[in-house]
């Protein structure tokens, strides 16, 4: 994905089974809903520190996943079951404080 991306819309991976890995823009602020719904090969995912916005159940449903990079400090909205059904077993925020996942 190019640097100059700033919006993923809503569906725009929706169902891509195919999709291991994605490196997301250096410049990227919204995440659509749905965006990456069902991408049930998707397995790890580094959200750049421009990221503002991650719409509704943006990554629902993606099995595979296990880790995530995610820029608390600039998340400004992120929308319900944004990682529902997931296999993410840790989630780390840019500044390097990790959190593991419990069942």
């Amino acid at each position: 994905m190019g640097d100059s991306v700033k919006r993923i819309e809503g569906h725009a991976f929706y169902d891509c089974g195919a999709l291991r890995f994605v490196r997301l823009s250096r410049t990227l602020e919204y995440i659509g809903y749905h965006a990456f719904g069902y991408c049930s090969s998707l397995e790890a995912l580094f959200l750049p520190s421009t990221a503002k916005s991650i719409g509704f159940d943006a990554f629902g449903h993606c099995r595979s996943m296990r880790f995530l990079i995610l820029p608390i400090d600039t998340i400004e909205i992120v929308g319900g079951a944004v990682f529902r059904d997931t296999g993410i077993q840790q989630i780390a925020e840019n500044a390097g404080v990790e959190y593991e996942m419990t069942p």
